[in-house]
């Protein structure tokens, strides 16, 4: 299974980080995998900016909280990944399910100078799955 998602995510890239995504909000849990894909790719390919600005647009925009997460991730990550340089290939590293509503996918950024871990959280609420939190180490 994993060396599949090996092989999704290296053609992501490829194809510039947007194949056949799912539209948010996401109704299944591949769906969530698909899209979370999606945003590793057009981090590692057009960088921390362009990929905040999907996940912010795929988040649930009405909650604070999230909001204020994003915030400080668009403050904090640019300046993290910078010293890392090009980044060669991210990997699922694992992925959670927790109190029915909440599914977590953790990657692993390899880059030329290190690795990142990135945790994307997911949230079902009334319409779907949405973004809920975005977090690195």
């Amino acid at each position: 299974m994993k060396r599949r998602w090996s092989v999704r995510l290296a053609l992501l890239w490829a194809l510039g980080g947007s194949a056949n995504a799912a539209e948010v909000p996401y109704r299944t849990h591949e769906q969530i995998r698909e899209g979370a894909l999606a945003l590793i790719a057009q981090l590692r390919t057009a960088g921390a900016v362009a990929a905040l600005t999907t996940a912010r647009a795929g988040s649930h925009l009405d909650d604070p909280n999230v909001q204020r997460n994003l915030d400080w991730a668009e403050r904090e990550l640019p300046a993290h990944l910078a010293p890392l340089g090009a980044c060669q290939r991210a990997s699922l590293s694992d992925a959670e399910r927790f109190a029915s509503s909440f599914y977590r996918l953790h990657f692993v950024l390899s880059c030329t100078g290190g690795e990142r871990q990135i945790m994307l959280t997911y949230r079902r609420k009334t319409d779907g799955w949405r973004l809920n939190q975005f977090y690195f180490d």
